[in-house]
């Protein structure tokens, strides 16, 4: 067991963590929305663990690359652009952790889930995960294998109902402490934050959802606009071909209803195509923006690569388009009297050739 000075020094943070976690898991059983909550959430959950672990990424570029977009690479130089990709390396690392664990992966997590589980049969599941982090990380072992055991735990312990990514990532900051009397306090209030933040975005999300299909209502009776617009919710992103087997329409009529959502500012389009397009309930602005949009021609460039600053920027100079100011001169007409004159002397040698032969 915790010595009594841990015990007593996490009351406060204990009861705060397991109030905020069980309204969570309240609201979240048995949601319309829930996959598309657990989607957010692991993004965020991914973003948190790589920041402490000292790679700063945006959730979005992590989720254009889920979903299989290009996302805009930022950065002024080559080093700048390098970093971004290394730390959504790192946060893709920690989305498998949380979420897709592999093979090799499985193997430490049940390790670290035995070492869970052991901490709990003495002092409950949210004390015992923090017990049982604690030793894990003082047997010189990884946080990751330990925050993907954690999102099982709390489903086989019954503290969750559904594998949300509960890992108090802020915990492990440079700036917290480490002994056991002052970390274990830190590591419940962690929990209890992730938990409150977790519940205000899906209440928002959940606002968003419910003014989207209000503004449904004046349908037909037998439309299926509101339907669709909760499939869409349901998914990160939809496609106008996957909505059309969901809905059991046509691809046309598929179209119709994100066309017209799209008109109403309902949903947003993520992709900036014209083909191919995926759509995501409003609200997900930001994935739009982290996505590159596809290279296009431009009126008046020349053929070949771009300069390279006018890659970046992203256009080019009005210089480059006008059409020049000063044309050049038209070439001057061609003599050919002097060859019309070799041409006359050529047939009349011939001539008198063929004169001397018969």
């Amino acid at each position: 067991m915790l010595p009594t000075s841990v015990q007593t020094s996490s009351t406060i943070p204990l009861t705060r963590a397991a109030l905020a976690i069980g309204r969570l898991d309240q609201r979240l059983r048995n949601h319309p929305l829930q996959s598309a909550i657990l989607f957010r959430e692991r993004l965020e959950a991914a973003r948190a663990c790589a920041a402490v672990d000292g790679h700063l990424i945006d959730p979005w570029h992590l989720a254009a690359e889920l979903e299989g977009l290009k996302p805009r690479i930022v950065g002024e130089n080559a080093y700048d652009r390098g970093n971004v990709i290394d730390a959504a390396k790192a946060a893709f690392d920690q989305y498998l952790w949380l979420t897709r664990p592999t093979s090799e992966q499985t193997t430490r997590l049940e390790s670290a889930l035995a070492a869970l589980d052991n901490a709990a049969i003495a002092n409950g599941p949210l004390l015992g995960a923090a017990q049982a982090f604690h030793r894990w990380i003082d047997g010189g072992r990884d946080r990751s294998s330990m925050r993907g055991a954690l999102v099982r735990f709390w489903q086989e312990s019954t503290v969750l109902h559904c594998p949300l990514p509960l890992v108090a990532a802020r915990a492990f900051a440079g700036e917290a402490p480490w002994e056991p009397r002052r970390w274990t306090p830190l590591f419940l209030a962690c929990l209890a934050d992730e938990a409150e933040a977790i519940e205000r975005r899906t209440i928002a999300f959940e606002q968003a959802w419910r003014v989207a299909r209000a503004q449904t209502r004046v349908q037909r009776r037998t439309s299926r606009a509101r339907t669709a617009l909760d499939l869409i919710a349901a998914f990160p992103v939809i496609s106008a071909f996957r909505l059309s087997e969901l809905l059991g329409v046509s691809l046309k009529g598929a179209y119709l209803y994100l066309e017209r959502f799209l008109a109403d500012g309902l949903v947003v389009e993520v992709t900036h195509r014209s083909a191919r397009r995926l759509f995501a309930l409003k609200g997900l602005e930001p994935l739009r923006d982290a996505v590159a949009p596809p290279r296009r021609p431009l009126p008046g460039r020349k053929r070949g690569r771009p300069r390279r600053d006018a890659v970046e920027a992203g256009t080019f100079s009005a210089v480059d388009l006008a059409p020049p100011s000063d044309p050049s001169p038209s070439p001057e007409p061609i003599d050919y009297a002097a060859l019309e004159e070799a041409l006359a002397a050529a047939d009349a040698a011939i001539a008198r050739f063929r004169k001397v032969i018969e």
